[in-house]
């Protein structure tokens, strides 16, 4: 009965997930939101990845939602990784994970959040922010679905699906390397 309970539970906490990324709730009527609802509507159907551009407060973040939550991996999982709060240092063994005694203080095996996001959607938000030697990693991934943790030699599979966030122009910045 207990895990009936639960179940039940699960279901509705997924509803109420589901239904406060409705495309009903994006707002807005104009041509733009229109076509910007359209957008998301084909880009949540495709299993692509998914680069979204624009101003700090424009709502990349709720895009990001409403592409997962309208997907066909809305009940797996929806891990998002803030690049711009984590230093440099720690950012690649958040996303990849490492490995027990890779840097000090590593004292345990730790997936990251590639692996948390397995099946699921992974939001990579301030992408601009990423250090080249990440943005390597990350290009792998794109191109073959495979991870290494930090200090580790194990190639990982795994079947993310990855929305990235920028408040920056990507070209401006390849252009000033």
């Amino acid at each position: 009965m207990r895990q009936k309970e639960l179940e039940r539970d699960l279901c509705s906490i997924r509803e109420k997930i589901h239904s406060q990324y409705d495309f009903q709730n994006l707002v807005g009527r104009s041509p733009l939101i229109t076509n910007l609802i359209n957008d998301i509507k084909t880009i949540a159907s495709d299993d692509c990845t998914v680069l979204v551009e624009g101003e700090t407060g424009t709502g990349k973040e709720m895009v990001a939602n409403a592409i997962h939550y309208n997907s066909s991996r809305k009940d797996k999982p929806f891990v998002k990784v803030s690049c711009a709060s984590l230093s440099r240092e720690v950012l690649e063994s958040e996303i990849f994970g490492h490995e027990k005694g890779a840097f000090t203080g590593a004292i345990r095996q730790k997936k990251g959040r590639f692996e948390l996001a397995d099946k699921g959607t992974l939001f990579l938000d301030e992408i601009d922010d990423v250090p080249m030697n990440t943005q390597v990693k990350l290009l792998r991934f794109l191109q073959e679905n495979q991870i290494e943790r930090v200090g580790g030699e194990k190639t990982i599979s795994l079947n993310v699906r990855v929305v990235c966030a920028t408040k920056a122009d990507l070209k401006d910045l390849i252009a000033l390397n």
